[in-house]
């Protein structure tokens, strides 16, 4: 009998099953699509004492009692066929677990069905990469308590140390927490993302870098508190050469979203939270396929091709500016669902998971998690102090971006929310007077 059952042996799935039997933890594994003519074992030697499976019947009697099955296979159809699956064959008090990226709403909708089906339910958010999930994921669980305390010590086993020196794996909630927070993690690496490709872009457009130059900024902030796992690969992908020619010089520019983003947008549209930082994220992912568009409008609108001399450390604080508020968007948000949810997600435990393993594991996040009262971040006075003396590195990037009619995604964004939200008079005076004149609605005086 083996210790875990894994549905779905994709790269991630293979990358589980290869860290755990590395850790003496013996694993099933279930795929329909499965060979059987072609062992994954023979490609991965860490596998020998595993058992794989193209039978659900067979892979579910191999696992011992309670049994633990994890679910890793995309959202939607194949996510739904595979739950349903398990629930027909597990016996009661079994844990189920969905190891995908999976919407926190549906996330919670699954768990009623198992529960009532008389199994145990774990919704887990895994972050890592193919690299980081076979070395030591960072693991975001929701679901239930008596599941987790099966689970925790095989967990233990397989995750990285965290930045407390415990491991890189927490129980956020009893329900859809675990998604949740996975999701928001996701969401703050879509925009860490679009800061690092704004500045990539913004100096190149210059005429006076060339990808060296730009990894040589991105490597001396690699020493730097600016020190990022993201930026890391970046400065690697500025430099990698297919067939004697830049990678960046032949890659399409179009960038695809796995929805996580859009989940997380629609979360922020029903608490009322603002992620605009997100939203110029994903709007310039948006943007970049629409083909027929941007052909117009670039033989349409007229643009200068001008060289310009950049202050880098201008763009360092600019760059430092802009991460701080994408996590002040996220704390705002999860604060708000604590309040609008009744939940209790500890943002600092948050940090704690992210700070290793996890794909947007940094320096920041390890420095808001010693530095700052990130569970209260408002009262900290240290956040304000720190943006304050950010700030005008951003307003010199984004005055010479104008000037050269280049677009920062992200940037401008960061400035227009923090000058809104310092402000104590907004145009939105006008707006409520608008909307009484031509729907009669009421009136709210100081």
């Amino acid at each position: 009998m083996t210790d875990f059952g894994i549905i779905g042996v994709g790269r991630i799935g293979t990358s589980f099953a290869r860290n755990m039997s590395s850790n003496g933890i013996k694993v099933s594994l279930y795929d329909k699509n499965f060979d059987t003519s072609t062992d994954i074992k023979t490609h991965y030697s860490e596998l020998e004492s595993s058992l794989v499976f193209d039978d659900i019947n067979k892979f579910i009697s191999s696992i011992s009692l309670p049994r633990k099955v994890l679910v890793l296979v995309p959202s939607g159809s194949s996510l739904d066929e595979a739950l349903s699956l398990c629930i027909k064959n597990l016996n009661s008090k079994d844990i189920l677990i969905d190891g995908g990226n999976t919407n926190p709403s549906i996330s919670f909708e699954n768990h009623q069905k198992i529960k009532s089906k008389n199994l145990l339910y774990l919704g887990i958010g895994i972050s890592g990469g193919v690299e980081g999930v076979l070395k030591g994921p960072s693991i975001m669980i929701g679901g239930d308590l008596r599941a987790f305390n099966e689970v925790k010590k095989i967990f233990s086993k397989i995750t990285s140390n965290t930045i407390n020196n415990s491991k890189s794996f927490e129980l956020f909630g009893d329900s859809n927490q675990g998604h949740f927070v996975k999701m928001v993690h996701n969401g703050i690496e879509y925009v860490e993302m679009q800061l690092i490709a704004s500045i990539y872009y913004f100096m190149i457009k210059s005429n006076k870098y060339k990808y060296h130059d730009i990894a040589k900024v991105f490597k001396k902030w690699s020493k730097s508190d600016l020190n990022s796992y993201l930026l890391e690969i970046s400065s690697t992908k500025l430099l990698e050469k297919t067939d004697g020619n830049f990678l960046l010089d032949i890659i399409d520019d179009k960038a695809d979203d796995n929805g996580t983003g859009r989940w997380m947008l629609k979360y922020g549209l029903d608490l009322g939270c603002s992620l605009n930082m997100l939203n110029a994220a994903l709007d310039s992912r948006f943007i970049s396929k629409n083909n027929n568009a941007r052909l117009k409008f670039n033989n349409s609108i007229k643009k200068e091709i001008m060289e310009y001399d950049i202050n880098i450390n201008s763009l360092t604080d600019a760059y430092g500016f802009c991460r701080l508020i994408n996590y002040v968007q996220a704390f705002l948000l999860i604060d708000s669902a604590n309040k609008n949810y009744g939940w209790d997600i500890s943002i600092s435990k948050a940090l704690n998971v992210w700070s290793n393993g996890s794909i947007i594991k940094s320096e920041l996040v390890n420095t808001l998690y010693k530095d700052y009262s990130v569970d209260n971040i408002l009262d900290d006075k240290k956040i304000f102090k720190t943006l304050n003396e950010l700030k005008p590195g951003l307003i010199d990037v984004l005055n010479l971006s104008l000037k050269n009619d280049v677009s920062l995604p992200c940037f401008s964004e960061a400035l227009s929310y923090i000058n809104q939200i310092s402000s104590l008079f907004l145009s939105t005076r006008l707006i409520q007077a608008q909307r009484n004149q031509f729907g009669s609605h009421k009136i709210s005086i100081n």
